[in-house]
């Protein structure tokens, strides 16, 4: 039964083993990961040949780097069963001291164990070699059993991981033996647990709520995978069939099936949510109606209840008893392993393991030995001072708690509320100290989201960390955070220069040059003569069509400085820029159809023009490639190719990029142009998909998809992508234009109707979104029709505002709670129906009545009156 229903996975004793199990992958060493001893350099590493010494016995690099590498691979192991990375543990700051924290415990544990080793030698305990082979045979099988392999498929794992059956075996053995020892030494410390009935009670009155009983109850289900089935299970039992028989025919539940479906006892915590409300519902006795749950569906029946009560001791007598020796063991041996520790002579050979080792044991004792390697500049670590902000941080929450536990006492003392304000001033200290630190760590690492929001949580005015997140936002392609940050962080301080250059070129990307002039306009009232930032404002007057100012630009660049080969690349940009403006104008003389003699002579001016603009943009280029340009400028040079007439050099510009970087979408845009030149419409067209499909840049697919529907406008596909490129950029009149032209050439495609009710909605135009909305529903499955429902029914609900919903919206809620009820969802269903009656209780009152009572008939069913009808097949058998 515990397979279906209870939240948590079985824990495997080996958990090293099921990173070779888990989704196909192996184990990752921390050296593959950059891990090990990565945070500890020291300054004289090399000298460094043994880990630790306690009580002159060495513990070597080697079983300090497999210890290490254990505990990672149980984090790895842990992780993939979730579903999850755990390499994004080692991430930024956090991950920096995740791997010192890694080291420190596995560092903490080989101390422990040989502490415990010579203790046991000390006090004369030896492990008996049959005892620890049989238990070596017991977990080793046990191993294979529950991951349901067998000798050699672990084998062959173990050879793919580079290691062997018997080695694998051997640290099984080394496992366990540890563990016995330990576990021989601690019974030898703790001595004989002798407790008297009076430490007993006080124990049980201390933990007494650990022995309070929940509210139990005791339930048998019949577990079916479709709702018919369940339908045709309610009916027998209604006719009085036996419920324990029908489950031993019907159920799918292998483990209950047998013993008529009985699940035993339990409490609240313990079940599916589903399953866990519908059994606490159930009197003893009452069998509910079909409950589905992601295991199917299943009908319950409560058999026995216990109420919540508390125990006396006498009741559970055994279990205190239990209880208070184990904790007492613990006690008696924290107490002895902490005074062994103090007393042993132990050596940490790497200092910041050292320092957060003792840390873990005394906070204030760590913090000062970190703050010593930090003043003696005994380590290089760049995070060292994240490190100690986090200690801050650590002491901060600390009295922070203490705080609110005496600002929470009704009535405080004198000496409360004295307290109270010492703790706020310690906090605060606290919390400066930290902000010291981490901000000191920033001068030198490259930030993570995390570790700015740590330092923005301490001080949301941080004009450094709101910069720096606005970067993380841009690199990863999220604009509106960014340009949002970079606003903050401009009115905090309008001196703040890198944040104008930032939110320029985040606006160079989404093609918003007018945005871009005005930031790098300001970067420059505040950084003059800034040649990068000239540069970049030179192009962004190029893409407005400023020459004249793009000009004046780059001759102010060339006096600052002569060489700069940016002004030269930036010059050819200039004359290829013109070049195409006096090519459109040459193009447009052409197309007339009686030109005069004033157009002849412009001809021929522009035609002159032309070859020299060429001519300069050219040189200009090849002198940019001679200085170490990149391919960006190979594109330049086709397209100025292009702009030429030169289709054969262009065609060889754009192909030579394409060999080198098979990825660079610009160049298939190019040779896309070229072949269209030649009219070569075909190849044009799969050399623009080409660029579409290999590109990220937002101005390009836009460009490219532009092009891709000019050429074939009833590529359905080609519209939705383009108009969802339009939607990221929210341009929703051009969305709007593309989601059209895809319901024009296949009015049945629901993607592109709920594209453009998203549009429309954007725009609160949500009576269009509506009208797009009602027209997909007769080309919907019943699946899309409850979305688009909910769309309908939102688009109404925003159109109406603190007006009554509309009769689209009421028809749209009642279609819905049809559906919610066909489903068996009573709840949804009944808030639907008491929305309506909230509007209008006259509105479709017959419909809402016959839907108010289905819903009864649902809620609490009579079976000798209900008439189970079967679904239409599609729906009987879809699967859970």
């Amino acid at each position: 039964m515990s397979r279906f229903f209870h939240r948590h996975q079985k824990t495997i004793i080996w958990v090293v083993v099921l990173a070779f199990l888990v989704g196909g992958g192996g184990l990752l060493t921390l050296n593959q990961a950059g891990v090990f001893r990565s945070s500890s350099s020291s300054s004289d590493e090399t000298a460094v040949t043994y880990a630790a010494r306690i009580n002159e016995e060495e513990v070597s690099i080697a079983s300090l780097d497999a210890m290490s590498n254990r505990l990672f691979n149980q984090y790895q192991a842990l992780y993939q069963q979730m579903g999850q990375d755990a390499n994004t543990l080692l991430e930024g700051a956090s991950g920096a001291l995740f791997r010192l924290r890694l080291q420190a415990d596995a560092m903490s544990e080989l101390i422990k164990r040989v502490i415990y080793a010579q203790e046991a030698q000390r006090r004369g305990i030896q492990i008996a070699s049959a005892t620890v082979e049989a238990q070596v045979a017991a977990e080793y099988n046990n191993l294979l059993q529950q991951n349901g392999i067998t000798e050699a498929q672990l084998q062959t794992y173990l050879a793919q991981q580079g290691t062997s059956l018997d080695a694998f075996k051997a640290s099984i053995r080394s496992e366990i033996q540890a563990n016995l020892i330990a576990e021989g030494v601690r019974q030898s410390v703790a001595g004989p647990i002798d407790a008297t009935d009076e430490e007993l009670e006080s124990y049980f009155e201390t933990n007494i709520v650990r022995y309070d009983v929940a509210e139990q109850v005791q339930a048998s289900h019949i577990l079916v995978n479709d709702l018919e089935t369940a339908r045709e299970v309610a009916n027998l039992l209604q006719e009085g069939a036996d419920f324990a028989e029908l489950a031993s025919v019907y159920s799918t539940d292998e483990s209950t099936k047998e013993s008529g479906g009985d699940l035993g006892w339990f409490e609240r915590g313990t079940m599916i949510q589903a399953f866990e409300d519908a059994s606490f519902a159930l009197s003893i006795g009452e069998i509910s109606e079909p409950v589905e749950t992601q295991f199917g569906y299943h009908i319950i029946k409560v058999t026995d209840r216990k109420k919540a009560h508390t125990p006396t001791l006498d009741e559970v007598r055994d279990q205190v008893l239990a209880d208070y020796e184990v904790e007492e063991i613990d006690r008696r041996v924290t107490d002895w392993y902490s005074g062994i520790f103090d007393a042993s002579e132990i050596d940490i050979a790497f200092p910041l393991v050292h320092a957060y080792v003792v840390q873990e044991r005394d906070l204030d004792a760590g913090l000062a030995e970190f703050k010593r390697l930090i003043d003696e500049g005994e380590v290089n670590d760049p995070y060292l001072p994240y490190y100690i902000g986090r200690i801050y941080e650590t002491k901060a929450t600390q009295t922070f708690g203490e705080r609110e536990e005496l600002e929470a006492l009704e009535a405080p003392s004198e000496d409360d509320l004295a307290r109270i304000e010492e703790l706020k001033a310690e906090e605060k200290s606290y919390d400066d100290e930290a902000l010291a630190y981490f901000l000191d760590a920033l001068e030198n690492v490259d930030a993570d989201e995390a570790f700015l929001n740590r330092i923005l949580r301490l001080n949301p005015d941080s004009t450094d960390a709101t910069y720096l997140l606005g970067k993380l936002y841009s690199d990863r392609g999220e604009y509106v955070g960014a340009e949002s940050r970079f606003r903050d962080v401009l009115e905090k301080d309008p001196t703040y220069v890198p944040a104008y250059i930032a939110s320029g070129d985040l606006a160079v990307r989404a093609a918003d040059y007018a945005l871009a002039k005005s930031r790098y306009e300001a970067a420059l009232e505040h950084r003059p003569n800034d040649s990068s930032v000239m540069l970049k404002l030179a192009n962004a007057y190029l893409e407005l069509g400023s020459m004249d100012e793009a000009r004046d630009l780059i001759d102010a660049i060339y006096e600052i400085d002569p060489g700069n080969v940016k002004a030269v690349i930036a010059e050819g940009d200039l004359a290829r820029k013109q070049l195409a403006t006096t090519v459109e104008e040459r193009d447009l003389l052409r197309e007339k159809e009686a030109p005069t003699a004033e157009d002849d002579v412009r001809l021929t001016e522009l035609e002159a023009s032309i070859e020299e603009l060429y001519a300069l943009a050219i040189e200009r280029y090849e002198r940019g490639l001679q200085r170490g340009g990149s391919l960006d400028l190979n594109i330049k040079l086709g397209e100025t190719h292009l702009l030429g007439g030169r289709l054969d050099e262009a065609e060889d510009e754009f192909e030579s990029v394409i060999i080198r970087s098979p990825y660079t979408a610009a160049a298939y845009e190019g040779l896309g142009k070229v072949l269209l030149a030649r009219g070569e419409t075909e190849d044009a067209l799969e050399n623009f998909q080409t660029a579409f499909a290999r590109t990220f840049d937002s101005a390009l697919k836009e460009r490219v998809g532009k092009q891709i529907v000019e050429l074939d406008p009833s590529d359905v596909g080609a519209r939705l992508r383009l108009a969802d490129v339009f939607a990221s950029q929210y341009k929703w009149s051009a969305a709007i234009r593309e989601y059209a032209g895809a319901i024009d050439v296949d009015p049945t495609l629901i993607e592109s109707y709920f594209g453009i009710a998203e549009a429309y909605r954007s725009r609160t135009e949500y009576a269009q979104a509506i009208d797009y909305l009602q027209r997909a529903r007769s080309y919907a499955t019943p699946e899309e029709t409850r979305r688009i429902l909910e769309e309908i029914a939102t688009n109404a609900k925003l159109q109406a505002g603190t007006n009554p919903l509309s009769t689209v919206g009421l028809d749209a809620l009642i279609d819905l709670a049809t559906l919610d009820l066909d489903g068996w969802d009573t709840e949804s269903a009944l808030e639907r129906l008491d929305e309506i009656a909230a509007v209008d209780a006259s509105y479709r009152a017959d419909d809402v009545s016959t839907l108010r009572a289905r819903a009864e008939e649902q809620t609490a069913p009579d079976l000798s009156e209900i008439e189970f009808s079967p679904l239409p097949d599609e729906e009987a058998t879809e699967a859970p």
